[in-house]
């Protein structure tokens, strides 16, 4: 209670648990009341000449209102004139406005999903991530291709040679066994060509005797081809391994709700109403499906967001308190926020009984606050640590310490290292040879 002067009336001022701004123990009492707001609710007593007292209200977070009409919570002892105001700001919205009279803007927030943060950790296939899915099977078809050709011109090399060996019946027995001893050669089949091609493509050097000018110029053409793609490989993974990227599980409404995670909608929310409301088919309506048990317990809802069990629609300036608290704490960043908000431009205003008789007189000095920068102060300085984590996890974000590899990393290499060394013949060798004559 703040008492400046025993014979003016006291204000009623009732709380409800939001930090920064305000926060108390519900147990045991009396309420340890803190938070910025306590710094601004002096000055307002001050400038009034009135004495402040201050109480929790019910467990119902902000509240909202029954079928019957009536309200719970804040909104409730509003709506009731139990108090002459609130003194927790909390979002302006058209059913609100029902039970209180609202203040002038304090802060400016959003809508939002926090989710836990991932982790890196290692990943089997991270030896494809260099490329995509597209590019990979442009590769592919490129090695068919290339097989392909080379099969077709070493098949009419190969014919060649039979059509000169019998232009050369009546020479010597000499001659003619020079002519016809490449003819070993002749059966050269698909299978060892693809083998060759694809052992050139994963770095491998498998034994083929290349015949002719033409399949020598195609085979130079692929080794060229196959030379920039593993450099151009090599950096993009050696740039990965350096700066990993994070890959977000949704970063949008709509991109979660394509996601098995479950939702949570704090109970009292302004959200809580409007997922209730929801038409069927829109947005908001589908995010039903992925909904729990809803309820008010902010703290007991971040601690479930570290382990993963849902997500939270949030506002954005609770997120932040979140993201500071949990720094302030254990010195990591364990949550992330989604890059595109579910609404934004929101407002935070305290709420008034109506027809209070100071309303204008607590506007005017709550404006002067605002514009004179002492509540983003206040907010800042209450939220020294949220500087330490961004309100929005990049997918280049690796936190403070980069992750060492472990041998998970190097399982799908192996794999495909250990197949190609299995299907090449001499793996030592990568040479082309003339054959004999």
């Amino acid at each position: 209670m703040d008492s400046h002067n025993s014979s003016s009336p006291c204000l009623r001022v009732v709380m409800e648990s939001f930090a920064p701004f305000t926060d108390f123990t519900r147990k045991p009492t009396p309420h340890n009341f803190r938070g910025i707001m306590l710094q601004v609710l002096p000055i307002i007593a001050k400038r009034l000449n009135v004495c402040m007292e201050y109480t929790a209200a019910p467990s119902h977070f902000f509240g909202r209102r029954l079928e019957n009409g009536t309200w719970t919570g804040m909104l409730g002892m509003l709506s009731r004139k139990e108090v002459a105001m609130s003194g927790t700001p909390m979002t302006v919205s058209d059913e609100r406005i029902i039970a209180m009279d609202a203040s002038v803007p304090l802060f400016m927030d959003i809508q939002t999903l926090v989710y836990n943060r991932p982790r890196l950790e290692s990943d089997l296939l991270g030896f494809v991530r260099p490329f995509t899915l597209l590019v990979w099977v442009l590769f592919g078809v490129a090695l068919v291709v290339m097989a392909g050709a080379a099969f077709l011109i070493d098949s009419q090399y190969s014919r060649l040679l039979s059509l000169r060996s019998y232009s050369f019946s009546s020479t010597s027995s000499s001659v003619k066994a020079i002519i016809e001893q490449p003819r070993h050669h002749n059966n050269v089949s698909l299978a060892d060509i693809f083998q060759w091609t694809f052992g050139i493509f994963v770095g491998q050097c498998p034994k083929w005797r290349l015949r002719g000018f033409a399949t020598r110029l195609t085979a130079a053409v692929w080794i060229f081809m196959t030379l920039i793609i593993s450099i151009v490989y090599r950096s993009n993974l050696k740039a990965m391994l350096i700066s990993p990227k994070l890959r977000l599980p949704f970063d949008s409404l709509e991109e979660f709700l394509q996601t098995d995670i479950p939702a949570l909608v704090l109970e009292g929310s302004m959200m809580h109403r409007l997922y209730l409301a929801a038409p069927p088919g829109s947005v908001l309506y589908r995010l039903r499906k992925h909904a729990v048990e809803p309820h008010h317990d902010s703290v007991r809802a971040l601690f479930d967001i570290t382990k993963g069990l849902y997500a939270v629609v949030s506002s954005g300036l609770g997120g932040d308190n979140a993201i500071n608290y949990f720094y302030s704490l254990t010195k990591t960043c364990p949550l992330y926020f989604a890059r595109r908000p579910i609404f934004s431009g929101t407002t935070l205003s305290i709420g008034y009984t109506k027809g209070f008789v100071h309303r204008a007189q607590i506007d005017t000095i709550l404006q002067q606050l605002r514009d004179a920068g002492i509540l983003s102060h206040l907010y800042n300085h209450a939220l020294s640590n949220f500087t330490k984590c961004t309100r929005y996890a990049s997918v280049s974000d690796t936190g403070d310490v980069r992750r060492a590899l472990d041998l998970g990393d190097f399982f799908g290499v192996f794999c495909v290292y250990g197949g190609a060394g299995r299907a090449a013949k001499r793996p030592d060798t990568c040479r082309s040879s003339r054959p004999p004559g």
